[in-house]
């Protein structure tokens, strides 16, 4: 699966350690807005070229990537991070040392679909969609839709990985400030869906039952 991924992580410090590196996490926040405006305090930062190479090094998109898809996978970033944090705190050293991630994985003849994270542990593997929204009544129908594209990118890998046992899951998050304003309960929410994707990580990622 290597070959079909834009970033491919051995294991979880892998990952935090390229955030790290990248140097993003100064302010940067999940904000509302137009993405093009909100990228266009950002185009020029190290972290943006570093992260628009990788994307464009790569023939798995139509067109080069834009500022607006870099601050959508920036966002979906700082989840990922608070993700591997709390699983840190919820498993023990191998299980945690042992997940693999890929990011960005391109399913095979599928004319470039592409799902956002991809999580492996031994013969299981968890397919993660992100997506945010900017009120409580668009949760349930992006969800919806977002659940439907798993069990598309599932079908169609289950093709070429007929041994692998996969999971699916929608990350429907919330943006979590008005300009530098925080929204809490935007948070708050957002919080507790990491919980509950951490969870559902130990429950099914390290369970075949």
């Amino acid at each position: 699966m290597k070959e079909d991924t834009l970033l491919f992580f051995n294991s979880p410090s892998e990952l935090i350690s390229f955030i790290y590196e990248l140097d993003i996490y100064n302010g940067w926040k999940i904000q509302q807005g137009r993405m093009n405006d909100r990228g266009s305090k950002i185009y020029d930062r190290q972290y943006v070229k570093i992260l628009r190479d990788a994307f464009n090094n790569r023939d798995f998109f139509r067109r080069k990537v834009s500022i607006a898809e870099i601050v959508s996978w920036l966002d979906t970033l700082t989840l990922v991070k608070r993700l591997l944090v709390s699983l840190r705190s919820q498993l023990d050293n191998e299980e945690y040392d042992g997940i693999k991630i890929y990011c960005e994985y391109m399913i095979q003849m599928s004319k470039k679909m592409r799902i956002d994270y991809v999580l492996e542990y031994d013969d299981r593997l968890l397919l993660l969609e992100f997506r945010t929204v900017s009120n409580f009544e668009k949760l349930r129908p992006t969800w919806q839709m977002k659940f439907h594209e798993l069990l598309v990118y599932k079908e169609l890998m289950g093709y070429y990985l007929p041994n692998q046992y996969v999971r699916l899951y929608a990350f429907i998050s919330m943006y979590e400030y008005e300009g530098n304003t925080l929204i809490k309960k935007h948070k708050e929410y957002n919080d507790n869906q990491v919980t509950h994707l951490t969870e559902y990580i130990k429950r099914y990622l390290f369970n075949k039952k």
